[in-house]
This record gives structure tokens, C-alpha cells and sequence, in this order.
């Protein structure tokens, strides 16, 4: 796997970026709509920053500390939700709390909908849970990754990019309908650009996630694939999808950097988490952009 600087620094990247900055927040620059099924409704953005605006996760979850439900729908709500689980869960991570720790863990997987054999897994790591995220911490370093020689013991899917994402720096929210919303980007930029391939770079794998309703990958509603582009599946493939989320790390971070949207507007610290938001609502149903 390429480090951050040979990747930022290929043309497909560059050219990338170059590419969708006019989609960023400009009416009409992008337009895209579904029928959604949790909340029920016809969902629509724009522009890129519009699906932000559009955000909607209803989530339903149990606070850490005082066991009780905490619920909502909004960015807003989430996002004030999980500052408290982030600083919570760094928190018990300084101490040492391994039982506090857990209790993080499982509720941001709680929040995001994936508790179910993620719960598992979290008490697999049993009193080692502390000393297990700062290793997986240490192995995902935005600047310089050294996951090849810790991808044997990491748990790398859905549920686990959230914990990560809660508990290090500049590290997105990577499941499958992140990386079907960036490759149905990158398929626009392609066809926009008459390439004859999907570059070796900006090939980001998709997941189908639990509302799909159909039968084979090729017909599945996340799938970003069309013609000659074609985009690999996660299928839980640990390696795959660290390396997927560490490239989009290096992606989102460099597109707020070398461009300028209301993205910009926001506050520093929601900036990332505002853009992956976006592409998690595009990512739902990347299908119905092609008919």
C-alpha cells in the first residue's frame, strides 16, 4: 500500500479533487434521490453539502454513564451524542477503565445500528480492550500506517470503523455506504473524464448493507459499478477495508484542504465528520442515479 504522500500526489487523486470541487456546494452540481425506508421518504440532495443538510439517521441508544436512552435523527444529534461517547471512550482508554471502555464501545455500536456480533467481538477483547485500541491507534496513524503487521489481530468491519473513528484523529466513518457514495463519485469522474478504467487509486470498495433487497451483488443497490467501472465489494475483508478507509481518510482530508465550500464554513472539528455524513446519505442508493 502507497503511503499518504505518493497517493495524494497521483494524478487521479489531483485530478479528483480538481474535479468535484464544483459539486461541492453549488446548486444543482449534483443531484441525486431515493426512496428511503427508515425514516420512510423521498430523499433528494443537489449538491454534495445539500445531502449534509440532508442528513437523517434515526438512532436510538444507551448513554454510558447514566444507562439512559438517548435518541435522534439529526446531524445535530448525533454529532452532540458522539462527542460525548468520543470523549468518553479516550477517556476510559487514559484510565486504563477496561469495563468503561466496553461500555463506550457498545454504544456506539448501539448508535450506529451495528451492535449485533460486533457486542461479541468487543467482549473478545475482554480486559485487553484498552491496550488493543492504542495498538490499533498506533497502527493507524493517519501519516504513516503500519497495519501489515497488525492487520492479524485487528477487527476491521462496519461496526469496529466507528470505534475507530470516535478514537482517533482525522479517521472516517468507512462502511458500505460511504464507500458506495465515494465510488459512485469517482464513476462520475471517470465517465466525465473518458477513462478506460477505474484508477488503481480511487477503486474504493462498497458494502451492501442491511436494506438491501436484492438477490447478487451485480444487481445491489450500493453497487457503484457500471460498464467498464467496476468497484470491488468489502465482503469483510479485514485488509481491504482498512486499507478503503485509510485511503478515504487521506481523500476527504485533502479535499477540504485544497478546496473551499461551505464545508469550510463549518466548525474545524465537524468539517470531516460533515463530509462523510454527505456521502453516507449518497450512499443508500447509488442504483437510482443511473436511471
Amino acid at each position: 500500500m502507497m503511503n499518504k504522500t505518493e497517493f495524494l500526489n497521483t494524478k487521479s487523486v489531483k485530478e479528483f479533487i480538481n474535479w468535484i470541487q464544483d459539486k461541492l456546494d453549488k446548486p444543482g452540481s449534483f443531484s441525486h434521490s431515493y426512496n428511503m425506508k427508515r425514516p420512510a421518504m423521498n430523499w433528494s440532495c443537489d449538491s454534495i453539502y445539500s445531502a449534509f443538510e440532508n442528513y437523517r439517521w434515526p438512532f436510538s441508544a444507551t448513554d454510558p454513564i447514566y444507562k439512559s436512552r438517548v435518541s435522534g435523527n439529526t446531524f445535530n444529534e448525533s454529532t452532540s451524542f458522539l462527542s460525548q461517547l468520543s470523549a468518553g471512550l479516550r477517556q476510559s482508554v487514559e484510565m486504563a477503565d477496561n469495563e468503561l471502555c466496553r461500555n463506550y464501545c457498545l454504544s456506539i455500536l448501539e448508535w450506529g445500528g451495528v451492535l449485533n456480533k460486533n457486542d461479541i467481538r468487543v467482549s473478545g477483547l475482554g480486559d485487553n480492550i484498552c491496550q488493543y485500541l492504542l495498538g490499533v491507534k498506533d497502527a493507524l496513524r493517519p501519516d504513516m500506517c503500519h497495519i501489515d503487521t497488525y492487520l492479524n489481530s485487528m477487527v476491521m468491519n462496519s461496526g469496529f470503523t466507528k470505534i475507530y473513528s470516535l478514537f482517533i484523529d482525522d479517521f472516517i466513518i468507512y462502511d458500505g455506504r460511504v464507500g458506495a457514495a465515494v465510488g459512485l463519485l469517482v464513476r462520475k469522474y471517470c465517465e466525465d473524464s473518458n477513462l478506460d478504467n477505474v484508477p488503481r487509486e480511487l477503486a474504493f470498495a462498497w458494502g451492501k448493507g442491511k436494506e438491501s433487497t436484492y438477490r447478487s451483488s451485480l444487481e445491489n443497490k450500493r453497487n457503484p459499478s457500471l460498464g467498464k467501472y467496476a468497484f470491488k465489494e468489502l465482503l469483510n475483508n479485514p485488509q481491504r477495508h482498512t486499507e478503503n478507509n485509510i485511503r478515504a481518510n487521506w481523500l476527504l482530508k485533502e479535499l477540504l484542504n485544497k478546496t473551499y465550500s461551505k464545508f469550510n464554513k463549518l466548525d474545524k472539528a465537524l468539517q470531516l465528520r460533515a463530509l462523510e455524513a454527505a456521502l453516507f446519505m449518497i450512499g443508500y442508493d447509488v442504483v437510482a442515479c443511473n436511471n
